[in-house]
């Protein structure tokens, strides 16, 4: 059996833990309010765009995280086979700084959206030089990130908010909110395939 190196087997560049477990996390002050009412707001955005095509209310998601969390940028990376018969993430949608990268992939043994569904949570997470170094791209360091596992219908992967030049720029509050919209999202998402 080949052994593939996982994060946490050599510097690669990326720290990460369970979002929930993280007393570095979890002590951050909450900031004032970014929008009181954000989720009433998202919700709006939302439902202009109706839930009709699944690509459409995924981008809008993806550009409220940016919008309302102040993250550079955000996605939903969603788990696939290639055609060599390897497990991948597929970056699907993308806002923000890292929107160039749409449909780009990451291999599912060497990234932190693969940590976020085998732990079946949130993770926190940095990724310096060395993890872009492996895959072969240039980006800007991830200072502050959050992973959420993304479940809808037959998707199965993470919805991600990334600062580049903040370590502290999300709390428990942006963490809630990105949980209640994801869920919102997937939820709908089922309910409109079974219509």
């Amino acid at each position: 059996m080949i052994q593939r190196p996982k994060i946490g087997d050599f510097d690669s560049g990326v720290k990460i833990e369970d979002l929930l477990d993280s007393g570095e996390f979890l002590s951050r002050q909450h900031k004032q309010p970014k929008l009181t009412d954000r989720e009433a707001q998202a919700m709006r955005r939302l439902q202009k765009i109706g839930f009709q095509t699944p690509q459409a209310i995924l981008q809008e998601l993806v550009q409220i995280v940016v919008d309302f969390c102040e993250a550079d940028s955000a996605g939903i990376s969603l788990e696939e086979v290639n055609e060599t018969g390897e497990p991948q993430f597929r970056w699907i949608v993308v806002a923000g700084s890292f929107a160039r990268y749409l449909n780009g992939t990451t291999p599912r043994f060497y990234s932190p959206c693969g940590t976020c569904v085998d732990r079946g949570v949130a993770q926190h997470y940095q990724v310096t030089h060395p993890y872009y170094n492996f895959l072969g791209v240039s980006a800007e360091p991830i200072l502050d990130g959050i992973l959420i596992p993304w479940h809808s219908e037959n998707m199965l992967g993470t919805l991600w908010a990334v600062s580049h030049s903040a370590n502290d720029a999300f709390d428990m509050g942006d963490y809630e909110f990105l949980h209640k919209i994801a869920v919102i999202v997937s939820q709908k998402i089922r309910d409109h395939s079974q219509i």
